[in-house]
């Protein structure tokens, strides 16, 4: 569209990792793009795109505190491509929530950004709703330590029915699997058959 040209020539598209000039908004370059490492032992209940390294994480915070909404397309159809079994038959689509205060200090949730753009691209429905985080928590600590922060932190909505239905939680990023597990926990105890999850990136798993 001619507005669109406009918009790139007052303000040219950039990859958010390396700030060299790319051909389209929402775009990596082509060297920063083949710098991904992409994840090849995915499972059929649990699934990342790429692994948590420095490169996707200058592309995480690019989205997360960057207001680099343009790169939540590319993003989510790299997860879609990746989460195939996980997404296979499933009946609902939810973001990972965050507390009100964080809200605060931010313009949108990324979680849930992406979960709105894989249910446009797959067609499974999406409840943006499902749960609700009642509990701030620290976002460093030991393994240990996040898994007891998150105790607790989360509730399922009163209105939500997710009774006996297979639920995809999508969040950005996954380290310990200590966020996913407390809102897998909610979600099963609240009738769901069975709760998988996709990020985009996940940490290494230590030797």
């Amino acid at each position: 569209m001619l507005s669109d040209m406009f918009l790139n020539a007052l303000f040219p598209p950039v990859c958010p990792i390396c700030q060299n000039r790319t051909e389209s908004a929402g775009a990596l370059c082509p060297e920063c793009f083949s710098q991904l490492r992409f994840v090849g032992d995915n499972l059929a209940d649990r699934a990342a795109a790429v692994v948590y390294d420095e490169v996707s994480r200058r592309l995480v915070l690019s989205l997360k505190y960057g207001d680099r909404l343009d790169l939540v397309p590319l993003l989510a159809r790299l997860m879609h491509n990746a989460g195939g079994e996980v997404l296979k038959n499933a009946d609902l689509l939810t973001g990972v929530p965050l507390h009100w205060k964080r809200m605060l200090s931010r313009k949108y949730n990324q979680s849930v950004v992406l979960a709105a753009e894989i249910s446009k691209q797959s067609g499974i429905p999406l409840n943006p709703e499902l749960l609700k985080r009642i509990k701030s928590t620290p976002k460093q600590g030991s393994r240990k330590e996040r898994f007891k922060n998150v105790s607790k932190a989360f509730v399922l909505n009163p209105e939500s029915n997710i009774r006996g239905k297979t639920v995809v939680l999508i969040d950005d990023v996954v380290t310990t699997g200590a966020t996913a597990e407390a809102c897998a926990s909610v979600l099963l105890k609240g009738g769901a058959k069975e709760v998988r999850l996709l990020t985009f990136a996940r940490a290494q798993k230590e030797n």
